[in-house]
């Protein structure tokens, strides 16, 4: 059945000139390379080589024997060039020896057959966990990759979305983000349950069937009902790609490269079956099993998310690698979630008691959240990891691909250099030189559990199976693996695709921690070779030499590349003969960027591109060196992403316009003193450096970020003063008496960092026989110190809406103890102790002071209780340090000595139900506001006398000045009913949940 396209008109609205015409994308198993290409491809590494090496024999002998560097300077000049030269050249010797080896896989795989997975899959196969981490990516970003993931031919799949977003927002996008991802696997699984339940049941019911028949006459209707199954599947398929949100190219790709050709593979199995089934021909039953099992291993997938930062006892260190480690250091256990005074914990629990079950699975298979896999990526390669000649393979991978039709020139470019990347890695592998490349993976578990660390962060044991003291934490791993005797292979097909950066300011981030980290593992190579010895296990210079290009060629290059457009060289250096060591690299790399599917002139366009990422690189390979002298880890930086721009930093701005001018400068001095070989140089620089700025960052955007920088520069954010601490009394002057007895019997601190910040504890003391005491101690001693006991709380704010326009009016200060206990306990137990006045005391002066940050303009309001509203005198100095207007909900407490408590305090009192009593009371009392309560809004909706009452209600409580707020809102429903029967107020779990101030301030909790 052919699929219907997607809608191109609901691609990127706005193309600039010179993006990505490409519609397709390459191959999937890559066309033979012919015999004339590969022996082009030799003759450009034996070329490069004897240049190279005729040059430099040349300059020896040129400068040292004939003697032309007479001088010192001349001397080194020539020793530094030639040094230059032969790093340049190295690393175009390595990418010209990668892509033979990449010819020669290409021309030797030999792909498995369709029949020979789907025998795979009718047998027992291993257990895979996919894991992808995500860090506050867009939903539907999230759900592309979610669903490329689950829709895996591969049966009892399990994914598991990381999601690392801070748990305390500081902004709605970001609240929007992280409740959109904690929802997300639930809504995919939900949708996925449907075609696997329907599925299920026919396989159960043929299987049945069979049996009932002698267990192997397979009939001709067996045939059209496994082809409906086939037929459904297709349909689903396309209505689910019908369903995606078409913004970009990479929706596109998913839904024309991915759902499409996977619903059109099924459509085709379900024409055969029809067809052979109106020829009266009929399948072996094993045969039938496995077409059952191969559409029941597409939905079979079971989605659920975890979030690391919920526990004190997993890591927190902000990167990629952690969030992984922390995901499979559970792997294989039981935990049960224990409340601690520094938060919720994860400690090891019988299964029964268990309230996280973590499988231990035979295969990881790690996916970056900006990633997606073709349907066949985790079959295929756990297949292969599960024959006898990959036993001691620990990774395998398919480096991921661009997608096609990118909307920017810097994303076609960039594009580019990810493609031939893949040439490079595929050509590693080779030569035995691969390396890890972390945004896609099939992970053998038991060989990560051999490479684990283990390490203590206080109590708490933290694994790492990825390393992360670099920020390229797979290349450090592949060495781990490799020291343990594991081998890496690169699958040779393309099964992978990932995004690229659509602007300079995100690629900059992306590329500056690409370039940080390979100096700092480059030493750790020793070590794997040195295993290899001791295994009898030869090594060879080919994988030595690539692996050393691999993490140190951006670090000397840019320093080659920067030596060479800075320093003056005598001309006598610059050798036309120098040309021929570089043509060959760049036509070669022409010649392959045309196969891709690009233009030859684009070689030149990432030479420039190359050009004006110079500062980038050599940010990160000075911030390597910086870790090496001081051991301290480099920030980790994610790369944004994200639909608008990001702003690029200022250095890699004006370092590359730096650049520009110099190379002016130098074409000036060239014409000026005849220096007619660099001339030629300076130019091609000057050219191609000014187009990248111009084509890849933009001069509107390059000015708008230079400002922006300037204006953050110049207006700074202003600090808000501190507080004057209060002058002590002078001697002999008696202190004040704070609002309750002495403070020193009850004594309050305030965390302010850490993961208890924001929590207050109360000491109240107790007497040397245990007693609680509420007066107090005739005498202090440091004796005494140990009788204290704590009372460990936090206040909430829930607010409260106008339900008319939606607008914040006030906040309610809630109390939530830090041992998970009822305040009213908590409260009844101070009670028995003699201590609750104190205590209630201490609750109501927290919330005060943490109020003083909620936003302006709005009121709050603090519960009383009755003992302490019968201390009229004790309570008003507490009062008296709020800056906002305050309510006091005294629920059905006597309204007696309020005049005391000053003029602007309004009183809250609980509504008694709808009837007589509740008028009585707002006619008796006079109170400001009444408060409805769940009793009074159970099943309102539905109930036209209930509303007809509170209609009422509301009606007497405005004629007596009193505003009725309805608390414990639930539902949209209760919402609608309660705003027909005119209540303009109300608060509830559907408007808002109590959270801490500083998540009010973030946006969380609101409606």
């Amino acid at each position: 059945m052919p699929g219907t396209p997607a809608d191109p008109r609901k691609r990127d609205t706005k193309r600039q000139w010179g993006s990505d015409k490409r519609t397709d994308p390459h191959p999937i198993v890559p066309p033979p390379v012919s015999e004339g290409r590969i022996t082009r491809g030799r003759l450009a590494i034996v070329v490069t080589i004897t240049v190279w090496a005729c040059y430099v024999i040349y300059t020896i002998i040129q400068q040292f024997i004939a003697g032309h560097a007479h001088t010192v300077k001349l001397a080194i000049e020539a020793i530094v060039y030639m040094l230059v030269v032969t790093g340049l050249a190295a690393s175009a010797i390595a990418y010209l020896i990668t892509r033979i080896g990449y010819f020669y896989r290409a021309r030797g795989h030999q792909r498995a057959p369709r029949i020979m997975l789907d025998e795979f899959i009718g047998g027992k196969t291993p257990s895979v966990t996919v894991l992808v981490p995500s860090y506050q990516e867009d939903e539907r970003t999230n759900r592309t990759t979610l669903l490329s993931a689950a829709l895996q031919e591969y049966p009892g799949l399990r994914v598991t979305l990381l999601i690392d977003d801070p748990r305390q927002p500081k902004t709605r996008a970001a609240r929007d983000m992280l409740l959109a991802a904690r929802a997300l696997p639930a809504k995919i699984d939900a949708e996925l349950r449907v075609p696997y339940l329907r599925v299920s049941g026919a396989y159960a019911s043929f299987d049945e069937q069979v049996r009932l028949r002698g267990g192997y006459l397979i009939v001709l209707e067996d045939m059209r009902r496994l082809a409906a199954e086939y037929r459904f599947a297709s349909d689903w398929l396309l209505d689910l790609g019908a369903r995606q949100e078409m913004v970009d190219h990479t929706d596109t790709f998913f839904v024309e490269n991915i759902l499409q050709p996977l619903a059109v593979d099924l459509g085709q199995i379900a024409t055969a079956l029809e067809t052979g089934a109106d020829e009266h021909a009929t399948l072996p039953l094993a045969r039938m099993n496995q077409l059952y099992k191969r559409l029941l291993a597409i939905f079979d997938v079971t989605i659920t998310s975890f979030e690391r930062k919920k526990y004190v006892s997993l890591s927190h260190e902000p990167n990629k690698a952690m969030n992984l480690n922390s995901y499979i250091g559970l792997m294989g256990g039981a935990y049960q979630e224990v409340s601690t005074p520094l938060g919720t914990a994860l400690v090891t629990a019988g299964p029964n008691r268990a309230d996280l079950v973590v499988p231990n699975p035979d295969y990881v298979l790690t996916l970056d959240a900006d990633s997606v896999l073709l349907p066949e990526y985790a079959l295929r390669l756990v297949h292969l990891l599960e024959q006898g000649a990959f036993e001691r393979h620990a990774v395998a991978q398919t480096p991921y691909s661009a997608y096609p039709g990118s909307a920017t020139r810097i994303e076609r470019i960039s594009g580019a250099t990810t493609d031939i990347q893949y040439i490079v890695h595929q050509g590693m592998t080779h030569y035995g030189a691969t390396f890890w490349v972390g945004a896609n993976a099939v992970l053998r578990k038991k060989a990560l559990d051999q490479i684990c660390e283990t390490s203590y962060e206080g109590d708490w044991e933290i694994k790492r199976y990825i390393q992360d003291r670099t920020v390229i934490e797979d290349t450090e791993s592949t060495i781990d693996l490799g020291v343990h005797g594991w081998s890496l292979h690169n699958y040779p097909e393309r099964l992978a695709y990932s995004a690229t950066p659509p602007d300079f300011g995100s690629l900059a981030i992306q590329r500056q921690r690409w370039a940080n980290g390979g100096l700092l593992i480059l030493s750790r190579l020793k070590d794997q070779f040195r295993a290899k010895s001791k295994r009898e296990d030869k090594n060879r210079f080919g994988e030595y030499f690539l692996r050393v290009n691999y993490m140190a060629s951006i670090f000397w290059s840019s320093i080659c590349l920067l030596i060479m457009l800075a320093y003056p060289f005598n001309a006598e250096l610059l050798n036309p003969i120098l040309l021929l060591i570089s043509v060959p690299y760049f036509f070669m790399m022409a010649a392959d960027l045309k196969s891709l599917g690009y233009k030859r002139s684009d070689m030149l366009r990432i030479y420039g591109f190359n050009l004006i990422l110079l500062p980038v690189n050599m940010s990160g390979s000075i911030a390597s060196l910086l870790q090496l002298l001081t051991g301290e880890k480099s920030q980790f930086k994610r790369t944004p992403k994200v639909r608008d721009r990001t702003t690029a930093a200022t250095s890699y701005l004006l370092l590359p316009l730096a650049l520009i001018a110099f190379c002016i400068y130098t074409v000036w001095r060239d014409v000026q003193l005849g220096q007619w070989n660099n001339l030629v140089f300076a130019t091609l620089n000057l050219v191609l450096s000014a187009y990248a700025m111009i084509a890849f960052v933009g001069p509107g955007n390059t000015i708008v970020d230079l400002l922006t920088h300037l204006k953050d520069w110049l207006v700074r954010p202003v600090k808000p003063r501190r507080r004057k601490e209060r002058r002590k009394p002078a001697a002999g002057q008696a202190p004040k008496a704070p609002a309750i007895g002495d403070w020193a019997q009850v004594l309050h601190y305030r965390q302010e960092h850490g993961a208890t910040a924001g929590q207050v504890t109360v000491r109240l003391q107790r007497t040397e026989g245990g007693d609680w005491r509420s007066d107090r101690p005739k005498s202090s001693t440091s004796s005494q110190a140990h009788l204290f006991e704590e009372f460990s709380f936090f206040t909430v704010f829930q607010p409260v809406y106008n339900m008319i326009n939606g607008h914040v009016v006030g906040y309610e200060a809630l109390t939530r103890f830090a041992d998970g206990s009822n305040p009213k306990d908590s409260l009844a137990a101070a009670a028995e102790r003699g201590v609750h006045v104190a205590l209630d005391a201490a609750l109501l002066q927290a919330a005060i002071t943490a109020s003083a940050a909620l936003p302006n303009g709005t009121w709050l309001a603090v519960n009383v209780s009755a003992d302490l509203l019968g201390r009229p005198h004790e309570l008003a100095p507490l009062l008296a340090g709020s800056r906002r207007p305050l309510i006091l909900e005294i629920g059905d407490a006597a309204p007696t000595g309020i005049a005391q408590l000053g003029a602007d305090i309004r009183i809250a009192v609980d509504d008694l139900g709808s009837g007589y009593e509740t008028l009585s009371m707002i006619e008796s009392q006079r109170p400001a506001v009444l408060k409805l309560g769940l009793d009074t809004l159970r099943n309102l909706e539905n109930e036209t006398a209930r509303q007809a009452a509170i209609r009422a209600l509301v009606e007497f409580a405005d004629q007596h000045g009193c505003t009725v707020i309805a608390e414990g809102i639930e539902t949209a429903a209760q919402r609608d009913a309660l705003v027909a029967c005119g209540v303009p107020y109300g608060q509830g779990f559907h408007l808002g949940k109590p959270v801490p101030v500083e998540r009010v301030l973030s946006g969380v909790g609101g409606w």
